[in-house]
């Protein structure tokens, strides 16, 4: 994009500009960063005659690079861009408006606040201790009716210091003459005069830039250099420095009510105001028609566009009419418009005058283009996806500070097809893994069964240290063992998050297992009962259990001798509630308006059917119907007919489509829609936060899903259970059994008591 400008730039000027001097010129113009340079090539792209022909709505760096050839001597092969306000070509263009860009002087007359003497809102040409002070006012506290002390005259006149001392006088007795400008035609003070000797006024004259000695461009400067130094532009004098309050060095100008200290423009002290939508005084960000609003208030209604009462556009509503509502700035009869130039929406505007969409989809073009400056086809689907999101705002967030979109950056400038094969040769952390799902959500590539690809993964970078003497015994067993029964149970069906970590920690406690023979100089083959019964004492309990299966895998091979490992049983559940505690939950999680809704159809479930978690985040939206005879939600083989009001949480549940993602709950084709969607839309919930966020609420997980299935073993037949519910037949069984030997164990009880 630099070497297009520099070469741009030779063939505007001519040969005689070399590329040292046209960097050098896109550096004082500010338009040399990455960023700068592409939003100028971007514009100069769609505008090839930008440098003899600019356009009003254009990047700020473009009048500076205008302005900056000229005074190279360049000025000739350039046309300068002009005020789209007053007209003039000689001010400095920083101020993007609705019409395109003005200088400081047009919009700041175009802005009127209330002043503080006449309650009137007018252009503030002071201010002071009480306040702000329109012109009217000022003109009024300074003017006096009488003879002038001069000349005798009477009339109305200025009060002007002479001898330390305000007398009134008028302009000729006090040496001003009067004389028409040659620009405006207003009759004023002479303020400077062009090089043919004609008068100026001060709204007419422009001071002509000079080079500043601190930053080293070409501005207007705000103090003269003395003894041979160069002077300061207003930038560096002023404007810039370090703020009082947050202590960054940013824009903003030092404030007369904090005793002359130094604000950033979001520090800067103002008066505190009632704001007219929340009622409470705080610091107001503007004062429209409608009156002052905070910062919060003023964001709302710039995000919230409406239908005007008068002429019923959708815009944003800057006025108030008491008995038809809102009302758009045109009707108002002021010229504030939140209308997007390039999309015509009327929304939240971001510099430039461009909306927040627009914005959005700018940078995810500029984030998703090769080198040769063309979108990446591939990446096509992300850039629909991510221009068309729900939260542009959300989208512009991410490509500012997340390491994915860098990532994807660089994925799309190089020239490889992206595969999930090339995303596995890089570190498999959060920022690849985000990536993965973002690509697989938008179907840029296919979906796979990702929690045995990565384990298959970590099996890879876990075993390429091993000694060759370890890994003749674990590559085999975890390869032919692990891994392969892992992916005979993926082909059937879902491979969960939990299967993934109990086969790593069986391929793990055998590496622990071997390192710990090594240290003790036991051989494989030669590991007797005894010393296996020592480890069992010193291992962990995750490595008891996980290592299980590589000493029956390598009994079995003949690979040790005959050794006798301890059955670890799953313990029987002992964590329950009272059924009034049980009941009161269930009551919380239908009827708790407070509550999130996604939290309160878990708990729902949970408690009604005994549901795990990982199911439940895995539920389909599809599994949702209803019909004559009431609503129902396929959990496993057959429907189950829902309470009404869990019915209601699951309809309003899909309805609104709720999910974390800046995509929103978009559900790629041939893959139903969660009914709990995650980050992206296309990824299950973690069932370990929904846990965490349901305890936090006062609702255990274990405890309640072991109520409920006692509960429904001691109704339902094992075989229904295991079809309603998708528990496996044998655990139905086990339920069954306990809830059998409860009622045993309760009416021989009974019957010893009568």
């Amino acid at each position: 994009m630099r070497g297009r400008l520099v070469t741009l730039l030779q063939q505007t000027v001519g040969t005689g500009l070399s590329v040292e001097e046209a960097q050098s010129i896109l550096e004082r113009s500010k338009a040399w960063s990455p960023p700068m340079a592409r939003a100028l090539g971007g514009h100069i792209a769609s505008h090839p005659d930008a440098l003899t022909a600019p356009s009003p709505h254009c990047p700020g760096s473009l009048p500076r690079l205008l302005q900056t050839l000229k005074a190279a001597g360049h000025g000739d092969a350039v046309t300068q861009l002009a005020c789209a306000i007053c007209g003039r070509a000689d001010r400095k263009l920083s101020r993007p408006t609705p019409k395109g860009r003005a200088c400081d002087w047009c919009v700041s007359r175009s802005v009127v606040r209330p002043c503080s003497r006449c309650g009137n809102s007018g252009h503030i040409v002071t201010r002071s201790k009480e306040g702000a002070t329109c012109r009217a006012c000022y003109r009024k506290e300074r003017r006096f009716t009488g003879p002038c002390a001069g000349c005798g005259q009477h009339g109305s006149y200025q009060l002007r210091l002479r001898n330390k001392s305000l007398v009134a006088l008028c302009r000729p007795c006090a040496g001003f003459p009067d004389r028409e400008c040659v620009r405006c035609g207003s009759l004023s003070r002479v303020h400077a005069k062009t090089p043919d000797g004609d008068p100026l006024c001060s709204r007419c004259y422009t001071a002509p830039a000079k080079l500043c000695g601190r930053c080293g461009e070409l501005g207007q400067l705000a103090k003269r250099g003395r003894n041979g130094e160069h002077g300061v532009c207003y930038r560096c004098y002023t404007f810039e420095g370090v703020c009082t309050a947050c202590g960054r060095f940013r824009d903003g100008a030092r404030s007369s009510r904090a005793g002359g200290s130094f604000f950033c423009d979001s520090c800067r002290p103002r008066p505190l105001r009632q704001c007219i939508d929340c009622a409470r005084g705080k610091e107001a960000t503007v004062i429209w028609p409608v009156g002052p609003l905070c910062r919060s208030c003023y964001s709302r209604r710039r995000r919230n566009p409406g239908p005007c009462c008068v002429c019923g556009v959708s815009r944003i509503l800057v006025g108030r009419d008491e008995e038809r509502g809102g009302i758009c700035g045109p009707c108002c009869g002021t010229d504030i418009d939140f209308s997007c130039r390039r999309c015509g929406a009327s929304g939240d505007i971001l510099g430039d005058g461009i909306c927040v969409r627009c914005a959005a989809s700018g940078r995810v073009n500029d984030l998703l283009t090769g080198e040769d400056g063309q979108l990446v086809p591939a990446l096509a689907p992300l850039a629909q996806a991510l221009a068309t999101a729900p939260r542009p705002r959300s989208v512009l967030k991410w490509l500012q500070e997340s390491p994915s979109a860098r990532l994807l950056a660089a994925l799309s400038a190089s020239h490889t097809e992206i595969t999930h094969e090339l995303l596995d040769d890089l570190p498999q952390d959060q920022t690849t893994r985000r990536v993965r799902d973002l690509l697989v959500h938008t179907q840029i590539l296919p979906r796979r069964q990702e929690y045995l690809n990565q384990l298959e993964l970590w099996f890879r970078n876990a075993t390429k240290d091993l000694p060759t003497a370890h890994a003749e015994f674990i590559r085999p067993f975890a390869e032919w063992f692990v891994i392969r029964d892992a992916r005979r149970r993926a082909a059937r069906g879902r491979y969960s998050y939990g299967a993934a970590a109990s086969d790593r920690n069986e391929i793990r406690a055998a590496i622990k297992f071997m390192q710990w023979l090594d240290r003790r100089n036991i051989q494989l083959a030669g590991l007797s009962q005894t010393q296996l019964e020592i480890w069992l004492t010193q291992a962990s309990n995750s490595q008891r259990r996980g290592n299980a299966a590589f000493i029956r895998w390598t009994t079995k091979r003949g690979l040790t001798q005959k050794l006798e490992y301890p059955i670890y049983p799953t313990p029987a559940p002992v964590l329950f509630l009272d059924e009034e505690e049980h009941e009161k939950q269930l009551r919380r999680c239908l009827t708790d308006v407070s509550m999130p809704l996604d939290l309160r159809i878990v708990g729902s479930l949970i408690r009604l059917y005994g549901l795990q978690l990982i199911r439940i985040v895995h539920l389909t939206a599809d599994g949702f119907h209803k019909d004559k005879s009431g609503a129902y939600f396929t959990f496993d083989k057959n429907p189950v007919l829902l309470p009404p009001t869990l019915a209601r949480l699951i309809e309003e549940q899909i309805a609104m489509g709720r999910s974390r993602s800046a995509l929103g709950s978009l559900a790629a084709s041939g893959h139903p829609e969660l009914l709990l969607p995650g980050q992206p839309a296309s990824r299950p919930r973690s069932p370990a936060a929904l846990s965490t966020q349901l305890m936090k609420h006062g609702l255990p997980t274990i405890a309640a899903r072991n109520t409920a299935l006692f509960g429904i073993a001691g109704e339902l037949p094992p075989i229904v259970i295991s079809d309603l519910f998708g528990v496996h037949r044998n655990t139905a069984m086990q339920w069954a059994t306990r809830a059998q030997e409860s009622w045993a164990g309760y009416l021989k009880a009974l019957r010893t008591t009568e």
